[in-house]
């Protein structure tokens, strides 16, 4: 800000320049903008290329950048060191409720990529750190528990990294699809033992949540049949016609662990992203997922809606919200209550007639509004939020 030109190099930005301002320049600058988490009482701001930074709760100061007490200092070879110095921790840690621990992952490139594996007990104390070499570099965006697992799905697609390192492009750049099956890792909670299974080739970029039911592991993700080939941001020129998204549609993987068989089966019709749960079912047997949604009849890749998808009966609730656009839903538990969907939806909004933000509170059970926060101004819509109550803070 300070100098007021881009200084960094990032995971979808190029210095200006060309090639040679960009030149093995791979330590991106941590933009700290993609999900938040309270945990033993600290407040974290997540990326998943670098350190969290920590937030004052009282206040959103920016005290630090914190290596979770040197466990995220990179340790590994001198070139791994050059390359990283700082291991990453992704903005997409996942909490069990029973035990109050909290696990994490982050992939790092170098000369074997490897996936790094944490877990902090309920104090916020990174208690065991694991490094497991994956046979090519992947992109790693989100990951599940069980009570016995941690879930990864590696996914056919690849980054071109000659062309990155050369500075001729970023990472989300040369992101592709590849050619190959989809790998589900299973790894105990302690030891990277992994159980690998094979399944029909996708891409997911987020998951709702996993459990186990006896030898199956139960996996629900918002699945694509590929990795979008287009920005989401691309506009047709004139007289072009408007490119084909594949579509995101929460699928239910059934893993049986004796034969290897993965079954899966489409929960609704509705396209959707960014799934969340009743907090209090993360790694437990869950009926209900809220999310972004769109009509049926829309095909452009923005969420106008939200949807309320039920597992068991494989039915749906759509809220359509046209010609606003919704934010990532957030399911708040009303306090002392029983039923799975007795609770709230926050969902940041924008709308587009009067060009301003709004916080939309919705019942959870049917998605209907208990009521409307405006904003004086319009706010872009942003990636993953948390909710913290009052007296938890």
């Amino acid at each position: 800000e300070g100098a007021r030109k881009i200084l960094y190099r990032n995971f979808g930005t190029n210095i200006p320049g060309g090639f040679h301002k960009n030149l093995l320049r791979m330590r991106f600058k941590n933009a700290a903008n993609t999900s938040v988490v309270m945990h033993g009482g600290q407040l974290h701001a997540l990326w998943e290329g670098g350190l969290p930074h920590r937030i004052d709760p009282q206040t959103l100061d920016t005290p630090a950048r914190d290596d979770l007490g040197g466990a995220l200092h990179n340790d590994h070879s001198f070139i791994e060191r050059l390359i990283a110095p700082e291991l990453p921790y992704s903005a997409h840690p996942r909490l069990d409720p029973n035990t109050g621990d909290l696990f994490n992952f982050g992939t790092v490139s170098g000369l074997k990529p490897a996936l790094m594996l944490y877990r902090q007990d309920p104090a916020g104390a990174c208690v065991l750190r694991e490094r497991l070499v994956l046979p090519a570099a992947s992109f790693l965006h989100d990951f599940t528990v069980t009570p016995r697992f941690r879930v990864f799905f590696l996914t056919p697609v690849a980054f071109d990294l000659p062309r990155i390192l050369l500075g001729l492009a970023t990472p989300v750049e040369t992101l592709h699809a590849a050619p190959g099956p989809t790998t589900i890792l299973l790894l105990p909670r302690r030891g990277t033992q992994a159980r690998s299974y094979s399944a029909r080739p996708c891409f997911i970029f987020h998951f709702a949540n996993a459990f186990e039911d006896g030898p199956y592991v139960v996996v629900d993700a918002d699945r694509l049949e590929r990795l979008p080939s287009v920005p989401i941001a691309t506009k047709p020129r004139p007289g072009q016609s408007a490119p084909e998204y594949p579509r995101t549609i929460l699928t239910r993987f059934i893993i049986d662990t004796r034969s290897g068989r993965i079954e899966e089966r489409a929960l609704t019709e509705h396209t959707g992203e960014l799934p969340t749960i009743n907090p209090a079912y993360w790694t437990r047997p869950h009926r209900y997922t809220w999310s972004l949604g769109t009509p049926l009849d829309q095909r452009e890749p923005f969420s106008t809606g939200l949807l309320k998808v039920d597992a068991e009966t494989r039915s749906s609730v759509f809220r359509d919200l046209r010609p606003n656009l919704t934010g990532e839903p957030i399911f708040v538990p009303r306090p002392n209550s029983a039923a799975e969907d007795d609770g709230w939806i926050l969902s940041m909004c924008y709308d587009s007639q009067r060009h301003t933000g709004e916080l939309l509170v919705l019942d959870a059970a049917d998605l209907r509004t208990v009521c409307r926060l405006r904003m004086p101004h319009h706010s872009p819509l942003g990636f993953h939020g948390t909710w913290v109550g009052a007296l938890s803070a």
